[in-house]
């Protein structure tokens, strides 16, 4: 019979590695001391490696198995559980350990957000033509474009309607998905840090 030096466990209760179980064993693994995952309350997206987006629980889980350093094989981190569950080797055996890592929240507003609160917008996509065309590309848009950035406001207009958007970039991008062509139009509207600040307007007809 072998008893852990450390816990007093016995080998008939648990598995060893020479003369310690395998919980006690002093594997050479790191973990992340203080992890904090930001959060918007507003809109529920987590901030991260620098980038807002939509909470994703494998994006999150590698995130934190990229911060568990040292010798061993493979990681998997539960976001439910918040465990870690790292498999190591060792004289040819492989044995897995768990390990609790809490993730701190912390809550705040995220610059989209703030930005959509402030009435703020860097283009307008007009939607023309067909009713139907018009409600169903909208539809589209809308569930593309959350993903991206913020739709400030929706206008019903003489014969169709305008969707104001936080992002420019982001409906460029969407167009380039869809392969759909706008017509592009330009405006200055003011200057920040020296830099011209412009609102794109994107005009789609449907017949």
């Amino acid at each position: 019979m072998i008893i852990c030096p450390k816990c007093g466990k016995k080998n008939s209760e648990v598995e060893f590695i020479e003369a310690f179980c395998v919980e006690c064993y002093p594997f050479n693994i790191k973990l992340p001391s203080d992890l904090r995952l930001v959060n918007c309350k507003n809109c529920g997206r987590v901030r991260l490696l620098g980038e807002w987006q939509q909470k994703n629980s494998r994006k999150i889980s590698d995130w934190v198995e990229s911060k568990i350093n040292g010798e061993f094989s493979e990681v998997q981190y539960n976001t439910e559980s918040s465990e870690a569950t790292i498999t190591l080797e060792k004289h040819g055996k492989r044995s897995s350990v768990k390990r609790r890592i809490e993730l701190k929240k912390e809550i705040m507003i995220c610059p989209d957000c703030s930005r959509k609160c402030g009435g703020y917008f860097e283009a307008v996509i007009q939607l023309r033509g067909h009713e139907n065309k018009i409600e169903r590309y909208k539809n589209i848009f809308e569930k593309m474009l959350k993903k991206k950035t913020f739709i400030a406001k929706e206008s019903e207009m003489h014969g169709g309607m305008d969707l104001y958007i936080g992002n420019s970039k982001a409906v460029v991008e969407m167009f380039s998905e869809l392969g759909m062509k706008a017509i592009i139009s330009r405006k200055l509207t003011g200057k920040k840090d020296g830099k011209r600040i412009y609102r794109t307007t994107f005009s789609l007809r449907f017949e």
